[in-house]
């Protein structure tokens, strides 16, 4: 158990009231008892003038009284409030007492199956006990508060905490529990801590609370030492961007850290913007093209029909131009001609007759044949490659439809749903952020603000004088 304040009160001191700083400083440790309904029963300050600057004489300012020196043999004299001090150089410590209200109580408030109860009543009880210890101030100065409040061995079960913990040394358990009252609310910090418990005649005798401002105001200063930039206008400069960003209207220029940030979101939106130009183009060009060979594979059924009609027609004549030959009457028979035989057809009577090319007539009849067989070939052709490329056409055609439909989505899609994600997104985080830069943001520099100035001591201090206060506060249960 000892073990355990020991440690928590040596937290509390290096946090709130470290030594060694550049000016004379005067540590105060406000010793304060009170009873279980608040009363206090009394204040000690034990307070030691830090003597940086090694003066043979300090000249302090205190309210507290019955002043007793507690160095090696230090001597002051008074004139109202301003001590002077035979220092030597060396530290001054003295005791003094005083009825000024403490900067912060513990209130304690203790509840059995709903009904407020005494500490001392607890112990004849049995039923579900909740605890709450806040903390009281006679000005809202930021404060960290840690209680210690030992457990009985017996007597408590279910035990559930919040803003607490139960620490366990020895065999023993002790509730710690925290706040800091003084502070925005907006910062949603804690100002107290409960424990709920199942109480079967269970003795709460006291508890500690260690209380002080300078763990919060050296952090504070520790904060404003290192900034290298007024972080009030930094939080207006990204106030008015994402204000921007969220309207939709143009960024405006920003001088801080945040400079850069609107060319960086304005060439996010330009690339977006031209990306999705150029996915429109392409997909207009695609159902242009679409049309385009739509039209053309429209009449390519026509054009084939039309082929058709006429190497029909070449072949009708050349059936009967062969008729009128006379190659009958010469021996030679014409079977008739179709697209799909006149090669043949020809082909074996013209090798039939090169062997007869030496009379005239031979000769006449192979050239005939030979001829006809060439035109043929070439209107086959003709027809043959219409057909070829019709059906190229045709699919051609049926390809740019799926072209103009994927080009189609990658736009309405794609680039275009991209933009407006994006532009959404940027306009949503907008919107999720501001509240909390113009809230919390804003809430956690007016308390940084605030606390630059306050002062933190307990007792008076002599100009000059930088001062620290540690409140050590046992409260009596019973």
């Amino acid at each position: 158990m000892k073990k355990i304040v020991a440690l928590l009160t040596a937290v509390l001191m290096v946090l709130g009231c470290a030594t060694g700083l550049a000016e004379n400083t005067k540590h105060e440790r406000i010793y304060v008892v009170t009873s279980a309904d608040g009363t206090i029963e009394s204040i000690t300050d034990s307070v030691r003038l830090e003597n940086a600057g090694g003066l043979d004489e300090i000249t302090d300012q205190s309210i507290l009284a019955d002043i007793q020196g507690t160095g090696s043999g230090e001597t002051f004299t008074s004139d109202g409030n301003t001590l002077t001090w035979k220092a030597g150089g060396k530290d001054i410590t003295y005791l003094g007492t005083s009825d000024k209200a403490p900067a912060l109580l513990p209130a304690v408030k203790l509840t059995l199956d709903g009904e407020e109860i005494s500490f001392a009543d607890l112990k004849d009880k049995t039923g579900d006990a909740v605890l709450t210890v806040s903390y009281q101030q006679q000005e809202a100065l930021p404060i960290l508060a840690v209680t210690v409040l030992p457990l009985p061995g017996e007597g408590i079960t279910g035990l559930q905490v919040e803003n607490a913990a139960v620490l366990s040394e020895m065999g023993r358990q002790v509730l710690v529990g925290w706040g800091v009252p003084g502070v925005d609310e907006k910062l949603n910090l804690p100002a107290s801590f409960t424990a709920s418990f199942h109480a079967d005649h269970a003795a709460l005798d006291w508890m500690m609370t260690f209380a002080s401002a300078e763990p919060i105001r050296k952090g504070q200063g520790m904060i404003g030492s290192r900034l290298d930039f007024d972080p009030r206008a930094e939080l207006q400069d990204v106030t008015a961007l994402l204000t921007a960003l969220q309207n939709g209207t143009p960024l405006p220029d920003v001088t801080g850290k945040a400079k850069d940030l609107p060319d960086k979101v304005n060439q996010l939106n330009i690339s977006l913007q031209v990306l999705n130009t150029g996915a429109q183009m392409l997909a207009e060009g695609a159902a242009s093209l679409n049309t385009g060979l739509k039209e053309l594979s429209a009449n390519s059924e026509a054009l084939n029909t039309g082929a058709d009609a006429v190497f029909a027609a070449i072949l009708e004549t050349a059936n009967k131009q062969l008729a009128a030959s006379g190659l009958a009457e010469a021996g030679i028979q014409v079977p008739e001609l179709t697209a799909g035989n006149y090669a043949d057809i020809l082909g074996a009577l013209v090798t039939k007759l090169e062997g007869a090319t030496g009379t005239a007539a031979g000769r006449k009849a192979h050239d005939t044949l030979q001829g006809l067989l060439d035109q043929l070939n070439e209107v086959n052709s003709f027809v043959t490659g219409l057909k070829t490329y019709t059906a190229g056409v045709d699919r051609a055609a049926a390809g740019s439809g799926e072209i103009s439909a994927g080009a189609a989505a990658l736009h309405d899609n794609g680039t275009d749903a991209l933009q407006a994600a994006i532009l959404a997104a940027e306009k949503a985080a907008a919107g999720k952020l501001l509240p909390v830069l113009t809230g919390d943001a804003a809430a956690l520099l007016d308390e940084y603000s605030r606390m630059a100035g306050q002062e933190t001591g307990y007792d008076l201090h002599g100009e000059g004088w930088e001062t620290d206060a540690l409140y050590v506060i046992r409260t009596d249960l019973q």
